[in-house]
């Protein structure tokens, strides 16, 4: 008699049984770091903290059947006083995952758009602190971010604009 647990016996039907979601491979898909003021602004960061303006979306686009690119799209802009750019940075952060069959249809953009983009997130935002710190400033660290909430506000956005769209047709 072994010490070892028993492993359940697989049948053929178990034996297939494939993943909710897999993660295929994710990569940098585009990065641009610029800072147009340099090397001025570099005295000029020290004295006081740029204003940081981040913007972040995501996005999801069908490869073959039940496989998708999801692309988090993040752009940092980082101003001194007088509207001048310490520096700006954008980053397009992709991968490419399968779902498996037992994710209805309905459940895909917020697999996607949700699940997706919190996985790849924390390599993204590295990416970012990395670009920073290479460019000269400190890194910048993006906070976590609340994917859920961000889709909540894109279906409501895309809900008013369904329903201010007939209104505003009419004359």
């Amino acid at each position: 008699m072994s010490d070892s647990p028993q492993q359940p016996q697989s049948t053929g039907a178990n034996a297939q049984v494939q993943p909710p979601l897999t993660l295929h491979t994710q990569y940098v898909k585009d990065l641009s770091f610029e800072s147009p003021n340099a090397p001025a602004v570099f005295g000029e960061a020290g004295q006081q903290a740029p204003q940081l303006d981040i913007q972040l979306n995501v996005g999801a686009r069908p490869l073959q059947q039940r496989i998708f690119e999801v692309v988090l799209d993040i752009e940092v802009t980082a101003k001194l006083p007088q509207d001048r750019t310490a520096f700006h940075v954008s980053l397009s952060y992709g991968c490419v995952v399968s779902l498996g069959p037992q994710v209805p249809e309905e459940r895909f953009e917020g697999v996607l758009l949700v699940d997706c983009a919190a996985i790849i997130f924390p390599f993204a935002r590295r990416v970012i602190g990395d670009a920073t710190r290479d460019g000269g400033f400190p890194p910048v660290l993006i906070n976590p971010v609340d994917f859920a909430g961000l889709l909540q506000q894109r279906r409501a956005q895309a809900q008013a604009a369904q329903a201010g769209a007939p209104a505003s047709s009419i004359n």
